[in-house]
């Protein structure tokens, strides 16, 4: 199974070569846009809906703010992700 963590660090990595600024928390700065972009060439879809995708942190370099774009992955994805509290 892909590890978005490991996803995130790579594309993250790729980005601070291109933009040589950290991304920033707004997801339609460039360095944050490549991330966002590299993650969907790796096959994830960008969301803040999960409880875990922290706002308090740059959206783009959090793993839980990205979910597998295939129906299949998605479903093993859901287990993957701890328990939502209600």
């Amino acid at each position: 199974m892909p590890d978005r963590g490991k996803d995130v660090d790579a594309c993250q990595t790729e980005a601070m070569r291109f933009y040589q600024v950290p991304p920033g928390v707004d997801p339609t700065d460039p360095g944050s846009r490549y991330i966002i972009g590299c993650m969907a060439a790796k096959g994830y879809d960008f969301t803040v809906l999960p409880e875990d995708c922290n706002s308090h942190q740059p959206l783009s370099t959090q793993p839980a703010c990205y979910t597998q774009n295939s129906w299949l992955a998605e479903i093993i994805d859901q287990f993957r992700r701890p328990p939502q509290s209600n």
